[in-house]
């Protein structure tokens, strides 16, 4: 199952910057691992950005890792067994 982090956006919208940042599914776009609604129209980034310092959704976030506990790119590398 693919990944990709989906913008929330404030009242201001685009205009006021990323609130938060979702996990959602590539087979449901539209909601956010946690179920909130996510717009169509949102900013994206690959799932290799989750963890890297972006305010995402704790809930998102938690579950995501019960499906990926690691990222494909580590598990080719062998970069997990590092950490």
């Amino acid at each position: 199952m693919a990944h990709q982090l989906r913008a929330e956006y404030g009242a201001e919208g685009p205009s006021g910057g990323v609130r938060r940042w979702h996990v959602v599914r590539d087979t449901d776009t539209a909601h956010g691992m946690c179920g909130a609604e996510v717009a169509p129209d949102a900013e994206t980034r690959p799932e290799e950005d989750w963890g890297t310092g972006l305010n995402c959704c704790q809930q998102c976030g938690s579950l995501y890792l019960h499906e990926v506990p690691f990222l494909k790119k580590d598990w080719a590398t062998d970069a997990w067994r590092a950490r």
